[in-house]
């Protein structure tokens, strides 16, 4: 390890919340404590050089250790959290989750990533990644540079049915649901927004197409709109009533505009707001009969021919 990497990787662990002693980082470094005194005293003179850096290098008498006095980013114990969401949603492959991983704990001491690694060694040694393990890393930080830069793109994208498209897309939303990583689009040949599943978009180029002009009314508002749907795909909206045997709770976790309309003997009658869409009615099945549809009338007849259907499928 050079100068720049040894100064670089206090400074992180600086950044962490962790507290440094001259001699445990010259035994790790296999330098003389002068010269990791040089290396404090140079990130003092850094520190003190940016004013937009709200720290500074402070000394524990008692310790006698060097941290940095300020709003610190991340402890041991944000970066145990962190590890355990990305070990448990798959979307990464192997190499690009350790990686990621291994980035966290280099920002804590030795000692503090070992305990982290005892706690998560299991989950590391089985992650299970997705059956398509192309390198997503890149793509999702290209597709947020197109979003922020507001592109139009030609794009060739494989269908579900194996059948590849060409679409002519303003992108405006990328976000997360379940393993996977999906585009809100428009497009401006059907002048509609559209959902994509970014691991099926097989290649794309900037268009000579002009950004197309959307009214305010049509803009499309992720934060809203995702507050309003079980999966990544977009339907009409409207409002459920149902009535749920167990702990409401498990209903309003799941939807953020529901409320509790009335406390019943068997349970509560709830009320949300949701797009009509193939994840709400599984969403709704997977409760199994602590739920019961009361409105709309659409809704409930459509939960009714999915029931027939799966009756049928069993009486074959």
């Amino acid at each position: 390890m050079n100068d720049q990497e040894r100064l670089l990787t206090i400074f992180l662990r600086l950044q962490s919340g962790a507290h440094l002693s001259k001699l445990q980082l010259a035994d790790e470094f296999g330098v003389s404590e002068k010269t990791i005194q040089r290396d404090f005293s140079l990130l003092d003179q850094y520190l003190e050089s940016q004013p937009i850096v709200a720290a500074e290098l402070a000394y524990d008498a008692k310790h006698h250790t060097r941290y940095l006095k300020g709003k610190s980013l991340f402890n041991k114990k944000d970066i145990l959290v962190i590890s355990k969401i990305l070990l448990e949603n798959r979307s990464l492959n192997k190499d690009e989750n350790k990686s990621l991983i291994d980035s966290l704990l280099a920002l804590i001491s030795k000692e503090e990533q070992k305990e982290i690694y005892q706690i998560i060694a299991s989950e590391l040694l089985n992650y299970a990644p997705l059956s398509d393990t192309q390198n997503r890393i890149d793509k999702i930080w290209e597709w947020s540079e197109i979003i922020r830069k507001e592109l139009v793109l030609e794009i060739r994208y494989q269908s579900p049915y194996n059948s590849e498209k060409q679409h002519t897309i303003l992108p405006v939303s990328l976000y997360y649901d379940v393993h996977y990583f999906y585009v809100v689009a428009y497009n401006l040949t059907f002048e509609s927004y559209m959902t994509l599943k970014l691991d099926r978009i097989i290649d794309w180029k900037v268009s000579n197409e002009k950004k197309p002009q959307i009214s305010y009314g049509k803009k499309f508002r992720d934060g809203e709109v995702r507050n309003k749907r079980v999966d990544p795909f977009m339907g009409r909206e409207l409002t459920i009533r149902v009535q749920f045997a167990y702990d409401p709770t498990i209903v309003t976790d799941q939807f953020s505009t529901a409320r509790i309309i009335e406390q019943i003997p068997d349970g509560a009658v709830i009320e949300f707001i949701s797009q009509d869409t193939p994840g709400l009615k599984r969403w709704l099945l997977s409760q199994a009969d602590a739920l019961t549809v009361l409105s709309p009338a659409i809704l409930v007849d459509d939960m009714k021919n999915f029931l027939k259907k799966m009756q049928q499928n069993y009486d074959k």
